[in-house]
């Protein structure tokens, strides 16, 4: 009887033990993976210089691959400019502008994100506060100078949100491009003068045409 009891209970337990580890799978979760995000790229510094050689300076950014082009490359979403040619107050201006009759390169439009924001803030910014997706009525600018300038060194690190319009236009890319742009640092060997000027960005797009600036996203099947 002892013995039948011992087998009885020990059942009963194994038959628990059974139970519980399968409902413990049955709920659980696999643990969430982050993977790139495909549609983003991160450019950490792209540096361009004031004008100071004709044809040959890299006053320009390709904001689409990441670098600086020099002034007369067709490729440039923006060139870096000056208020009135005085070496001081730079900006960035729409790359189809026309500058000394230099060849145009593609329209860019833009937004001023915030006025200032630290380079932690930037580097989380998931997507522009304020805006589930963009339309064309959103980008109201040919350039940043609406908003202020920029000179050396720099005494805040504003954020702007840009439109590669003329790529898309063009059929260089598929979708709408949207980024964001934000002066890292800025420099100036020959202050209140001509030719001295330099400046690095740093940059994120999304060429899904998304408000969607997350590096790394949940790996979700």
């Amino acid at each position: 009887m002892k013995t039948k009891l011992k087998l009885l209970l020990l059942s009963s337990a194994l038959f628990v033990s059974v139970f519980f580890i399968s409902s413990c799978n049955e709920d659980s979760t696999d643990p969430i993976i982050n993977i790139d995000n495909p549609n983003v790229r991160s450019y950490d510094s792209i540096i361009v210089y004031e004008d100071s050689a004709a044809f040959v300076t890299r006053t320009g950014l390709n904001l689409l691959d990441g670098m600086n082009t020099v002034d007369t490359s067709k490729y440039r979403d923006c060139s870096l400019n000056d208020r009135n040619n005085t070496g001081m107050d730079f900006y960035l201006q729409n790359g189809e502008l026309l500058k000394s009759l230099l060849p145009p390169g593609y329209e860019t439009r833009f937004f001023e994100v915030s006025s200032n924001m630290s380079t932690y803030s930037f580097d989380t910014l998931s997507k522009v506060p304020g805006y589930v997706s963009f339309t064309p009525n959103d980008f109201t600018q040919n350039g940043t100078e609406n908003w202020g300038y920029f000179n050396a060194p720099l005494s805040s690190y504003p954020v702007y949100c840009f439109w590669l319009k003329g790529k898309k236009d063009a059929g260089i890319t598929a979708n709408n491009v949207y980024g964001i742009i934000q002066p890292l640092e800025a420099s100036d060997w020959n202050p209140s003068n001509v030719y001295g000027f330099r400046i690095s960005f740093q940059v994120r797009i999304n060429t899904n045409g998304e408000n969607d600036f997350r590096t790394r996203i949940p790996n979700i099947e």
